[in-house]
């Protein structure tokens, strides 16, 4: 639930910071059909017996927390809407695939080893854990906020670099000299093969120049650094106030694209 909050906070963001896409209107709202509809009187929790209905928990949750209750809806309602307008529908295969990733990205977290055995202590084959997964109401939200930040990068103009970072000074600057010796290329792998800690590398960053990235920090006058430069060229040796140390290499720029969601559906998806 917290990666869905940031994502949704992400959104938010988006929504308020950048031009909403051409062409794609919001359709109009209906009532949901009878049998899905919320019945007040419904019980759905009993307390020493008293049976409590859905009306007296929704009542007292928003008088207890008016606030977070607002937000969850607001947020929830920027990404039904958002849904919507751009007609997003997961496909089985999509939902499949997604689920296959995520689940492979396990395995390798924890190890072939240890992955089987918290398969064995679930009771669960791998293919029984994949249908399960697939069909989970919340990696179907996570696939529509992908969806969403996706396509909304397609929108923006973008910033795309290559950024190593070091604790230490002495480090990045041996990196910064291995990168005109030998090329950034080259300098990244010898790196990565030394293993040291507090050092590494971000490939293929991309990001608006509104909102860099934050994770580590990517400072406000390196960004502006960067805007200046031709595609291709090192940045030199840079501190952040992140207490890390940058070297990055610029990839080039991408211009926003005039299009709708339906145009570039598979791109978005890969």
């Amino acid at each position: 639930m917290k990666l869905l909050l940031i994502l949704g906070t992400v959104l938010v963001l988006v929504s308020s910071c950048a031009a909403p896409p051409p062409k794609e209107t919001l359709p109009e709202r209906t009532l949901p059909p009878a049998g899905s509809r919320v019945k007040p009187d419904e019980i759905v929790a009993f307390y020493n017996g008293e049976p409590l209905s859905w009306q007296v928990i929704a009542e007292k949750t928003l008088e207890l927390n008016l606030k977070e209750s607002v937000d969850q809806y607001v947020r929830w309602r920027l990404v039904e809407d958002r849904k919507s307008a751009m007609g997003i529908v997961h496909s089985p295969e999509e939902l499949r695939r997604r689920a296959g990733v995520y689940l492979e990205a396990a395995r390798r977290q924890l190890g072939a080893a240890a992955y089987r055995q918290q398969l064995e202590r679930e009771g669960m084959t791998e293919e029984a854990k994949l249908a399960r997964v697939e069909k989970s109401p919340f990696l179907s939200q996570l696939l529509t906020l992908d969806k969403i930040v996706r396509f909304a990068e397609v929108l923006e103009d973008r910033t795309e670099i290559d950024r190593a970072y070091f604790s230490d000074e002495a480090d990045a600057k041996r990196f910064r000299e291995a990168c005109t010796a030998k090329g950034f290329d080259d300098a990244a792998k010898e790196q990565l093969a030394e293993r040291k800690p507090n050092r590494g590398l971000l490939p293929k960053e991309s990001f608006s120049k509104a909102h860099p990235p934050q994770n580590p920090v990517l400072d406000a006058w390196i960004v502006e650094e960067l805007q200046r430069m031709a595609p291709g060229d090192v940045t030199g040796l840079e501190a952040s106030r992140s207490n890390y140390h940058y070297v990055i290499r610029l990839r080039g720029f991408r211009k926003g694209r005039d299009i709708v969601y339906s145009e570039v559906r598979e791109e978005v998806l890969e």
